[in-house]
């Protein structure tokens, strides 16, 4: 499985939520998993796709670093 790792400011957390689920939305993308921690200041959001596009997009979109899970 793929997925995308996306750190940002805790205080951005609501905005880029709304943001990321309208693009999967308006994309057709169903996520596998979603994860979210906290790093410090900041809340580091993982989110897994099946499907490889969807990880590549995702990534540039919101500019996260691509990995895998397993």
């Amino acid at each position: 499985m793929r997925s995308v790792t996306v750190r940002l400011p805790a205080a951005d957390l609501a905005r880029a939520m709304i943001s990321m689920r309208q693009w999967l939305d308006l994309n057709h993308c169903e996520p596998a998993r979603f994860d979210c921690g906290k790093r410090g200041a900041d809340v580091v959001r993982s989110v897994a796709f099946s499907a490889g596009g969807a990880t590549e997009e995702f990534a540039s979109q919101f500019g996260g670093k691509k990995g895998h899970r397993p």
